[in-house]
């Protein structure tokens, strides 16, 4: 069953089809990506991943999901530092370092899209105060946020 029905794909469609200015690629990183599956791994939640990327990548030619496992890809996983799975690496025209933990369901589809084209525009709809605390920075910083599931 899709996860996006025939309307929100058409004004997501419509969406990419005026916002997107250069490529994305996402790289989806599963817990592995065919043969022996390791237990405690959540596969459901992978494989919800896995079809909600492919429905986007379906909106727009600009839009390709490359897929890898964490333990058969370590070396692709490492140059990414891709520790734990589900993980989106969103890669524009160059790595800004964006990454997703966990599934982009929910309220969190539309953070997926805002990502999607912020990050094929090469820049993040942040307001000149921010850019001015961001800027004034001594070094740089890691910045980690979390969602729970509402």
């Amino acid at each position: 069953m899709p996860f996006l029905n025939a309307q929100d794909a058409e004004v997501i469609r419509r969406r990419f089809a005026a916002d997107l200015d250069s490529p994305v690629k996402l790289l989806l990183f599963l817990p592995a990506t065919g043969g022996l599956a390791l237990p405690g791994e959540d596969w459901q939640i992978a494989e919800y991943t896995r079809q909600i990327l492919k429905e986007v990548a379906e909106l727009s030619d600009k839009i390709q999901v490359e897929e890898y496992g964490l333990l058969s890809h370590g070396d692709v996983a490492q140059r990414y530092n891709v520790r734990l799975v589900p993980a989106i690496v969103f890669l524009g025209r160059e790595d800004y370092g964006v990454r997703y933990l966990g599934l982009p369901a929910g309220y969190e589809f539309v953070t997926l899209l805002e990502t999607i084209i912020a990050v094929s525009r090469g820049r993040g709809e942040v307001s000149e105060a921010t850019r001015s605390v961001l800027a004034a920075l001594p070094a740089a910083a890691h910045l980690q946020i979390f969602v729970t599931p509402t």
